[in-house]
């Protein structure tokens, strides 16, 4: 369970960095296409601009939303980590006390107080 909910959580971390790797590629072809082919030169700069605005918000939007649904699951595994340590915790310093309680019980046996 634990190896696939870490699996899972590896691919979404992966996807993450393919859609700002897929977005950067886009934004070099677009420019490059505005720069260097002949009918991109005949585009009028505010259209130019209108294009590249809605890109870069298209673009950062899905960044967003990407990042908020990663940073969720990373605020729930940090939780989930604190509470299995607080169980471990518990459960040690059960143990180690009914270890003590043992170990004074033998030496009353003994006769050792």
């Amino acid at each position: 369970m634990a190896l696939f909910n870490m699996k899972e959580r590896s691919y979404g971390v992966t996807r993450f960095v393919t859609v700002q790797l897929i977005a950067l590629i886009g934004w070099i072809i677009v420019q490059s296409s505005f720069i260097l082919s002949p009918w991109g030169q005949t585009i009028p700069f505010p259209v130019i601009m209108v294009v590249e605005s809605i890109w870069w918000i298209a673009t950062l939007l899905i960044m967003f939303f990407l990042f908020r649904r990663e940073y969720k699951g990373f605020v729930q595994a940090v939780l989930e980590l604190e509470e299995a340590n607080r169980r471990l915790r518990t459960a040690t310093n059960s143990f180690l006390l009914e270890q003590r309680d043992q170990g004074d019980q033998g030496e009353a046996a003994l006769g050792m107080d």
